[in-house]
């Protein structure tokens, strides 16, 4: 009965410290990085998607708009990851 406590109290403990290191300004710095990063990359991606999958209108009169398009939106995600970044004060990695 005792391992059962010993283990259980070390479970718990554990748990314990990855919250108290989640919830530090280190690790809360840390998560908010990885989750801009993320965030940065998958925008980033569904722009690639969407210029691939629209490259049949190059050709087209449509073809300006879009290029147009993905120049801003490529723009925006680079400048709302660097805003967050300031104000979170952390770097890109």
């Amino acid at each position: 009965m005792e391992k059962v406590q010993n283990g259980a109290g070390a479970l718990f403990g554990n748990v314990s410290d990855l919250g108290k290191q989640f919830l530090s300004m280190d690790g809360a710095k840390k998560f908010v990085a990885w989750y801009i990063n993320n965030s940065e990359k998958l925008s980033n991606g569904m722009l690639d998607y969407q210029a691939s999958a629209t490259e049949w209108a190059k050709a087209t009169p449509l073809g300006p708009v879009l290029e147009a398009q993905f120049d801003f939106s490529r723009k925006v995600v680079k400048s709302s990851a660097e805003v967050a970044r300031k104000i979170w004060q952390v770097d890109s990695q």
